[in-house]
């Protein structure tokens, strides 16, 4: 709580009219998986045997109250969801799935979303996509991603959420024009958040494909666009007055037993709409995480960090971003980045 009332203070500083109108917090953290793959699982040091051990609130359990403050917490789900193995696409190098129960991991940490739009929702061919879209509905958890769309709405606004991955993006590109299009001008939609999963694994730059991506979509209407897959960290970005977070990183991964790049971020955004639901800016605040308390072996319990560590990621972040970025501060826990308005004063205003 203390950390959430410092940012609100950091806010009244930075953007006095921010509070003065409505807001909506969202949260997104990089790639999640619950479980893993199938012939680890009873190993002990396996996603599996720490949630039989352990419980499913000791997950996320450094973040449960940090979730807690937003409006929106949203994940990028790796995964299949179901309780059976059946339609496993074996060819694939990994193929992740957990079991439906395990849902209650994103919900004792008050993770409310779930992005599907990657590399790894059909992993169990479209059985396990069905599967995972049903599991997702009966814990109550909402999902979008591969056309499929979820619209959150708040004091009379709605922000809808869209996303795909790399390897649709080209083909949904017409679909993505009139979808934005029409989600603002016939069903009202304030602003519109867009995900798109693509990148090099483990490559510490953004490809011009990403730029691409996220320019194409930005000029088509989105308000917001934030990519994960590269299970690193890599830069942020302001264009046509819209931010683009390139990579957050990982944050809970079960499918990997030791940890291959512990540094990570969640990004935390504050959306300001005018009381008449006009979209007028945004705020991006990068909060560093490790993402396991041990190293090498994965104790899949991402934590925040401080101090050098936290520097050292924020450092890491700068150098895939083309401008200065604001530092960590220790008070707020966060790097809090300047207020970017959607629409700003021209000379001749």
């Amino acid at each position: 709580m203390r950390r959430f009332l410092l940012i609100l203070l950091c806010l009244v500083l930075i953007c006095p009219a921010a509070l003065a109108d409505k807001t909506i917090t969202l949260t997104f953290t990089g790639d999640v998986t619950l479980g893993g793959e199938e012939y680890p699982r009873t190993q002990p040091t396996s996603f599996d045997s720490v949630a039989a051990e352990m419980g499913y609130a000791y997950f996320f359990a450094n973040f449960r109250d940090f979730f807690a403050e937003d409006d929106l917490t949203i994940v990028n789900l790796e995964g299949v969801i179901a309780d059976s193995g059946q339609g496993e696409v074996k060819n694939k190098t990994y193929r992740f799935r957990a079991p439906t129960e395990f849902l209650q991991v994103l919900k004792e940490g008050n993770v409310e979303v779930a992005g599907l739009a990657n590399n790894h929702t059909y992993d169990y061919s479209k059985q396990g996509y069905t599967a995972t879209l049903e599991a997702l509905a009966q814990a109550g958890i909402a999902c979008f991603g591969n056309q499929e769309i979820y619209v959150f709405e708040k004091d009379g606004l709605k922000i809808a959420f869209l996303g795909l991955n790399s390897s649709s993006f080209k083909s949904s590109q017409e679909w993505l024009k009139k979808e934005i299009a029409r989600l603002k001008e016939e069903e009202g939609v304030n602003a519109v958040v867009f995900t798109v999963h693509a990148g090099q694994e483990y490559g510490m730059h953004r490809l011009p494909a990403q730029e691409y991506y996220g320019r194409f979509v930005i000029n088509n209407g989105a308000d917001l666009v934030v990519m994960n897959h590269p299970h690193v960290m890599q830069g942020i970005n302001v264009y046509n007055n819209r931010v683009i977070c390139y990579s957050l990183g990982n944050f809970c991964f079960g499918g990997n037993k030791t940890v291959r790049a512990i540094n990570s971020m969640i990004a935390r955004v504050t959306m300001t709409f005018s009381d008449d639901g006009v979209f007028l800016g945004q705020q991006l605040a990068l909060y560093p995480i490790h993402i396991s308390g041990t190293d090498p072996q994965n104790n899949y319990q991402p934590c925040f960090v401080t101090g050098d560590e936290a520097n050292e990621i924020i450092r890491l972040v700068q150098i895939d971003t083309d401008y200065p970025i604001n530092p960590f501060s220790e008070e707020a826990g966060c790097a809090l980045q300047d207020y970017v308005p959607a629409n700003p004063p021209t000379e001749e205003n």
